[in-house]
């Protein structure tokens, strides 16, 4: 028995490092590759798509970063359920500081699906005035370069769809655990996943 146990100690202390290595090689390849996508400039008109409902810590700071992205030109559309929502109103506020940036409010009203944000997302498609949509829930914060690096993979024709890795933020030490955990095992998971 304490043979057996060895011998999976040790191909657990090989796998894992394996797996590290990979997550390595595959954040300097994501570093390498943003770094050359920074360089194109590929900058397109862009709609930013925020589904709303109702208000969360922090919820005008999460929006207010998307207005201050360093891009040429975009527009953000929000959808609410209805006229009520106190996300919604925070959106206004915000928006109303960036009278430079074009700002929609939509209300999705009954929802015909079974899941509300799929139908507000309907919506704001339908209205959205450019081609490429970049997608985000009201949780959400980025640096002003945001828009830049997700567009930049578009410059590739053979590019039809991006995600992004995300760092989760907690206020508490559970909710902290929970984000490095899922900061480190998502973007672990999909670096190896890009690499393979």
């Amino acid at each position: 028995m304490m043979h057996f146990l060895l011998v999976l100690s040790i191909a657990g202390i090989i796998t894992s490092t394996m797996y590290a290595l990979l997550v390595v090689v595959g954040s300097l390849r994501l570093a390498q590759r943003r770094k050359a996508a920074d360089a194109g400039g590929f900058t397109p008109p862009v709609s930013l798509l925020k589904p709303l409902h109702g208000w969360e810590p922090d919820l005008e700071l999460h929006l207010e970063s998307f207005f201050q992205q360093d891009y040429p030109e975009f527009e953000i559309i929000f959808c609410a359920r209805n006229d009520q929502d106190p996300g919604l109103e925070i959106a206004r506020r915000v928006a109303a500081r960036y009278p430079g940036i074009r700002s929609t409010f939509l209300l999705s009203g009954p929802v015909p699906y079974a899941n509300a944000k799929v139908w507000s997302l309907e919506r704001m498609q339908n209205t959205a005035t450019h081609r490429f949509f970049v997608v985000s829930d009201s949780d959400v914060s980025v640096t002003p370069d945001y828009l830049k690096a997700v567009m930049a993979p578009f410059a590739d024709p053979q590019v039809g769809l991006v995600t992004c890795l995300y760092r989760g933020v907690g206020t508490n030490l559970w909710s902290r655990l929970e984000a490095v955990g899922m900061s480190i095992e998502m973007s672990g998971g999909v670096l190896v996943a890009d690499l393979i």
